[in-house]
């Protein structure tokens, strides 16, 4: 102990870094420099602070990105000085020291950060994970664009949503918001006999394929660019190896080819994952979609939202003056779903014959095309 105190002493951090952070030696030398993950964490920071993002929505945006981080985790990220250049150790004995690695914020912003987490500007009792309030941080307010909060109000011991932003005035009872959410995923319920459902599946697998020709095919373009800069560095490091070329050499064409292969693997990010198992997805969507508002109903707080954030990627806005709900964006499955749903209660309505048109390249074996009144 008394030799970590003295490295500490030094501004020398002992042992394993937190996240976002590699040790990193060269000519004897101990280093601890920011990593990928630092950099992609750093604008969890800027999300906090600047847009004033819940941490369910930075977590999301995070695990878009390629990093995964718990809720728990990514409190204890907000709270920790070492991001903004101080140490805190048992072995200092309450003494805060300044770091020699390298920062990944200001100390202004490290406390604006904290700030915003211990906000409870009104007196409200708030929980962050309270199953009576799932929809906190996923409702906007449609007049200013912020989240709504939610609060217990002590007079009534019930539970409202409330957007912050002054003049506002958006406040609903939390069960009365409930009502209104389940009533929006009960447009996006539907459910299919088999026969039925085969034919949409068949259908959504014809139109998966047929939109992401082109993207499978840019993305076997870039995959084939990174192999070929990955042979690059590994023909760099064995002439380099062999002292085929000097070390000035070897630094020029390293960061060369890494500036190189990092631009190709930014574009390689933009056309996202392949789904290697497309019938699973399209499974689990029917199961989902024929239950949506009871499986909301009875999750906890994890599961609700990530039910919701499933089905509205960009959460819902609440306009309380006309008392109406706006989805930006709807995930494509229930989408689709929804637009049957029209279809096939028209036909109810109308009586009318429904088809669904499969196209030439789908199998029909064992099942009719065209579905009887």
């Amino acid at each position: 102990m008394a030799g970590v105190k003295e490295m500490l002493l030094r501004g020398e951090w002992p042992t394993a870094p937190p996240i976002g952070y590699d040790i990193v030696k060269s000519n004897g030398k101990r280093s601890i420099v920011l990593n990928k993950d630092g950099k992609l964490l750093k604008k969890a920071f800027h999300w906090k602070v600047k847009e004033k993002v819940s941490s369910e929505e930075i977590i999301r945006r995070l695990a878009a990105q390629g990093l995964k981080i718990t809720n728990q985790r990514i409190s204890a990220f907000f709270r920790n000085p070492f991001y903004c250049g101080l140490m805190v150790h048992t072995a200092l004995e309450g003494q805060v020291i300044e770091g020699n690695h390298e920062k990944m914020i200001s100390k202004e912003l490290f406390l604006e950060a904290n700030d915003v987490l211990s906000e409870n500007k009104q007196g409200y009792r708030t929980n962050p994970e309270n199953d009576e309030i799932p929809l906190k941080r996923f409702y906007k307010c449609d007049e200013c664009g912020q989240f709504l909060r939610a609060y217990k109000a002590y007079k009534n011991q019930k539970y409202y949503y409330k957007c912050n932003t002054k003049g506002c005035n958006c406040n609903m009872r939390a069960d009365t918001l409930h009502e209104r959410f389940a009533q929006t995923l009960s447009d996006y319920t539907l459910e299919f006999d088999e026969a039925m459902q085969y034919l949409i599946k068949a259908q959504m697998i014809v139109e998966y394929n047929r939109s992401n020709e082109q993207k499978e095919e840019n993305i076997q373009n870039i995959e084939k660019q990174l192999a070929d800069v990955d042979k690059k560095l590994e023909r760099l490091e064995e002439r380099f190896v062999l002292e085929e070329i000097t070390k000035d050499m070897f630094d020029k064409f390293k960061a060369k080819f890494t500036k190189e292969k990092e631009d190709i693997e930014k574009e390689r990010a933009k056309f996202g994952n392949k789904v290697s198992n497309l019938d699973l997805y399209i499974d689990t969507a029917f199961r989902t979609t024929s239950k949506l508002a009871p499986e909301w109903a009875s999750a906890d707080y994890n599961d609700r939202q990530e039910l919701q954030y499933m089905v509205f990627p960009d959460g819902i806005y609440y306009n309380r003056k006309k008392d109406q709900c706006r989805t930006p964006k709807v995930n494509d499955a229930f989408r689709y779903f929804a637009s049957l749903a029209r279809i096939l209660g028209q036909k109810e309505k109308r009586e009318r014959q429904f088809e669904l048109h499969v196209p030439s390249s789908v199998a029909r074996t064992g099942v009719e095309p065209v579905i009887p009144p």
